[in-house]
């Protein structure tokens, strides 16, 4: 009994009529139940039609015609079938058949292969698309966040000023005690090298030490903002403060060089 890849391989013999009778009912009882070698078949005897199509045209030998009428007549008389193979010579039709095959093949390969090669182009852009939608999410909800602060009438309005190391640089505080969050917007920023970020501090009146609220970058025009949550307590927040350090922050300042600061 024939495995299922033997019987896929007769598919190509199939579309071009090389297939052995046997060869031929073999496959037809298996593709009667199997769609992938039906499927198969088909492809194979549409790249027969495009490698057919592709050939150039070749004039016949001047006495194929006469030969043709006399197998013919000759079929009729002995009301048989002419064997194509018997007549012009089994190696030669079978050399024939093996070229036609070998192409077949290839093309079908050379098919799944860009199959292949479409689907994972596919599928990249997908998941590029689908980071992209989840980035745009986080900055709409972001925007929102920000939003929802200029609006709220509890907001409390800081001004932070620039400092000596960049005076004409300022900031704007739209502070929520309710809420415990704030929108800082910031103007006028020296653009930090690739090798730095920003770094914004909130000062404490009930701590020693500094507090992370985050990290930005700024953009060539100098404008930057960012949004705290889970702040300390309006009464706990002493002022607020920036410096520049090494890229993705520090758990303390490395130095005292603000850029902008200011109190509550």
């Amino acid at each position: 009994m024939m495995t299922h890849d033997e019987i896929e391989s007769i598919a190509a013999l199939e579309a071009i009529g090389a297939a052995t009778p046997e060869e031929s009912s073999a496959f037809r009882a298996h593709a009667a139940t199997c769609a992938d070698c039906r499927r198969a078949r088909d492809e194979y005897e549409e790249a027969a039609s495009f490698i057919a199509r592709d050939l150039d045209p070749v004039t016949p030998p001047s006495q194929l015609r006469e030969r043709i009428i006399a197998a013919v007549d000759e079929a009729s008389a002995e009301d048989n079938v002419v064997d194509a193979r018997e007549r012009f010579g089994i190696r030669r039709w079978w050399m024939v058949a093996a070229v036609l095959f070998l192409a077949l093949w290839g093309w079908r390969e050379l098919s799944v292969r860009m199959m292949r090669e479409r689907v994972n182009t596919r599928e990249a852009e997908l998941r590029r698309v689908t980071s992209e939608n989840a980035l745009l999410a986080s900055r709409n909800e972001k925007l929102a966040a920000e939003m929802s602060a200029l609006a709220s009438r509890d907001t409390r309005t800081i001004a932070l000023s620039g400092q000596q190391v960049s005076p004409s640089a300022s900031a704007k505080v739209f502070l929520e005690p309710e809420h415990r969050r704030a929108v800082v917007f910031f103007y006028n920023l020296p653009a930090n090298a690739a090798d730095k970020s920003y770094q914004l501090w909130i000062l404490r009146a009930d701590q020693p030490k500094p507090q992370s609220a985050g990290v930005f970058d700024v953009t060539r025009d100098g404008a930057a903002s960012i949004s705290i949550e889970n702040l300390p307590l309006a009464t706990e927040i002493k002022g607020l403060a920036v410096t520049l350090e090494p890229k993705g922050g520090v758990a303390q300042p490395t130095n005292t060089n603000f850029f902008v600061a200011g109190s509550t």
